[in-house]
């Protein structure tokens, strides 16, 4: 028998959850800060968990689900001198009190989060302290943390004949936001380049998912199938450039955004030059192409569509979806409420490749705020701050003007309007006629039609678009992978087919 329950909101949900734990006192918390020359600012945040492989603090954030998410509790704090006081948070997730942590074994971790410019918790010079066992048992609890450790500065990984690596200061980003930023990249050469040859090879700018840094280009050779490739004797040669997704407000997306700053220009006016002086790169626009998942396939996507004739292809796997009426599965043109439908169900953000709801939309934004200084989501360095941090317009701070309620999910529809110009989808059906001759021929797609995050609907809006256009063709193609889930398309597809590809390209045009 089938039993269907009225719709209740996120927060009822976890209480329902909560009902059926049993919950101990928490009676004090207190934080203090060692070593410490002048007083600092930031977040403090107070984490539990019961994984056993993982520091707590670097579970902050990593799973919206309000069932088995690690609980940790934050607060601003200006000015602090560092001395012992009794820490109150003003926010949590999936619990706003402590008091809610269930009964168990804990492991706890404080974190100070002071560093502006990198949205990444594990950034240089954030202070956490040493990680200890907790026993939540019945009777009251006291827990005392001592920010005792620093997150050392930051330092390159180490270089290989064929692993690079790169960090420059960006006159544009550091004049932008008044303070120092870097550009950072890892550059994988040929197998067979040797130093002080002139040969020059096609590019590929490789761009990760969300957050994800210029050192994943490590991992990269630690699997066989692609090393194979490399290394083989029969491999077109080629430069793979791994970009940087760290910015102040999260993923920077690679663009020139009002909130987030000119990554964009400070790639093609800074980065890009550096690199084709240092390194052996054919300065050609026939030889440079771009790739990505998840975000970065739609950053993929996005240089080659605003930038056509800067690039000779894009291959956009998963890509963040290109259309506003499928903000996953939000219109952000028609409907009233993000994270409810007009039928009033709860919008999931994630899905099992059954088709299994994971978290909602709603759990994923109220993490997020947890996170996000003035416990604010659009601050919080994660997805859905992000996007607001690169489509949004500031506010009187600088920080991105919320696209909808973090509390309610109600859609500001002016905000929303303000967000057009980055609508792929209507960019390419605006301008087509000058875009065209420069883009058609250039998109290769790859969709699994049972994305994780209900990115398929927002690609089949663009294919529809670029199926119609005339004078000249789009000539798109699109690969849609049935049963198949977010990104995860393997060695094959993700670099060996793309490599090839370009090679090709690069030799026809």
């Amino acid at each position: 028998m089938r039993i269907f329950h009225p719709i209740v909101s996120g927060w009822t949900v976890a209480a329902l959850i909560m009902t059926q734990m049993a919950f101990a006192e928490i009676a004090s918390i207190t934080v203090s800060l060692t070593g410490i020359e002048d007083v600092q600012s930031g977040r403090l945040f107070i984490v539990f968990t019961q994984e056993t492989q993982t520091e707590p603090r670097l579970t902050i954030g990593a799973n919206p689900s309000p069932r088995t998410a690690s609980p940790f509790f934050a607060v601003d704090l200006e000015n602090w001198d560092g001395e012992s006081f009794e820490f109150s948070p003003s926010a949590g997730f999936p619990h706003n009190s402590p008091a809610k942590i269930a009964q168990g074994s804990w492991r706890a971790q404080a974190l100070f989060d002071v560093n502006e410019v990198l949205s990444d918790l594990d950034s240089p010079g954030n202070r956490f302290s040493l990680t200890q066992t907790v026993a939540v048992a019945d009777g009251p609890v006291s827990l005392q943390f001592n920010l005792s450790e620093t997150v050392p500065a930051e330092q390159l990984p180490e270089e290989t004949k064929l692993l690079k690596f790169v960090r420059i200061r960006s006159e544009l980003l550091s004049t932008f936001y008044g303070e120092e930023i870097f550009l950072r990249a890892s550059v994988l050469l040929p197998a067979a380049y040797e130093p002080g040859s002139s040969e020059r090879y096609p590019v590929l700018f490789h761009v990760a998912g969300l957050n994800g840094r210029y050192t994943r280009s490590q991992r990269l050779l630690n699997d066989d199938q692609f090393t194979e490739y490399w290394l083989g004797s029969g491999t077109p040669a080629a430069v793979i450039v791994f970009l940087d997704g760290e910015s102040p407000y999260g993923d920077s997306y690679q663009m020139n955004s009002a909130v987030s700053g000119p990554y964009a220009d400070a790639n093609f006016t800074e980065l890009f030059p550096y690199l084709v002086e240092k390194f052996p790169i054919a300065d050609l626009s026939s030889s440079r192409f771009v790739s990505g998942c998840s975000t970065g396939g739609w950053v993929s996507m996005a240089l080659q569509i605003l930038y056509p004739d800067y690039f000779n292809g894009a291959y956009s796997l998963s890509p963040d979806s290109p259309s506003f009426r499928a903000f996953q599965l939000v219109n952000l043109y028609s409907d009233d409420n993000a994270f409810t439908s007009a039928s009033g169900m709860i919008r999931p953000s994630a899905r099992a490749t059954n088709g299994d709801p994971r978290f909602s939309i709603a759990d994923e934004v109220r993490m997020e705020a947890a996170m996000g200084r003035g416990d604010s989501y659009v601050t919080s360095g994660q997805q859905w701050g992000a996007w607001n941090a690169v489509y949004g317009q500031p506010d009187e701070q600088g920080h991105p003007i919320p696209v909808w309620d973090q509390r309610t999910g109600a859609i500001n529809p002016a905000v929303a309007d303000s967000w057009r110009p980055w609508d792929l989808d209507l960019y390419v059906q605006d301008n087509w006629h000058t875009i065209g001759p420069a883009l058609a021929g250039k998109l290769q797609f790859w969709m699994g039609d049972m994305d994780n995050y209900y990115l398929t609907n927002g690609l089949r809006y663009l294919e529809e678009t670029l199926n119609v256009q005339e004078a000249p063709a789009a000539n798109a193609q699109f690969t849609w992978l049935p049963y198949h889930g977010h990104c995860g398309f393997g060695t094959q597809v993700h670099y060996i087919d793309v490599l090839n590809d370009m090679a090709e390209r690069a030799v026809r045009d």
